[in-house]
């Protein structure tokens, strides 16, 4: 009788193992630090050359040249600037740039620009930021904009081995159209 037992409580035991270890077989494991470490998502040579990107939109307004952007926007891309403006495709969006800033309006401006940030959502996708001051800029009477606290974020896809500009949104902060909180 006790080795009926002893069988019978092995073969649960076993059942038992079984179940949990084909349970635990399909639970989401998280990784250690570790494992983290070794994944990721976008290299570092996508990083640079999404800051590139970036950095060429710094340099267009500095340079009050658009041309250099050209290649950088998808030929599909969304544009959208915090004045409302809305464009669809990279040659509307570089020409109606070009245009931009070439005006008196703004070329008197200063800009600090801060750092960018990267967030890639997969290695073919990534989101740019990037936050920047303006002054000097006047509105199209003449008139001095007050500072101008401007987000830009950038929807990128690589595509054939290089990163183009899917959507470009800028916006800028709006502190005195919003009401107080109370």
């Amino acid at each position: 009788m006790k080795s009926i037992l002893a069988f019978l409580d092995l073969g649960l035991g076993l059942a038992l193992l079984a179940a949990t270890a084909s349970f635990a077989s399909t639970q989401a494991v998280s990784p250690t630090p570790k494992q983290a470490a070794a994944v990721q998502v976008g290299a570092a040579e996508d990083e640079a050359a999404i800051k590139a990107i970036v950095n060429r939109w710094q340099q267009a307004w500095e340079n009050h040249d658009a041309s250099i952007l050209a290649g950088d926007y998808a030929e599909d891309a969304d544009w959208l600037n915090a004045f409302g403006i809305r464009l669809k495709g990279s040659a509307k969006i570089v020409d109606f740039v070009s245009k931009v800033v070439k005006r008196p309006t703004v070329q008197g401006r200063q800009t600090t620009w801060g750092e960018s940030t990267v967030r890639f959502v997969r290695p073919d996708v990534a989101l740019a930021y990037r936050d920047y001051s303006t002054v000097g800029h006047k509105t199209p009477n003449g008139q001095e904009m007050p500072e101008r606290k401007t987000h830009a974020t950038w929807f990128l896809t690589k595509e054939s081995g290089k990163w183009r500009i899917a959507s470009h949104v800028i916006c800028d902060d709006n502190a005195a159209t919003v009401p107080a909180a109370k």
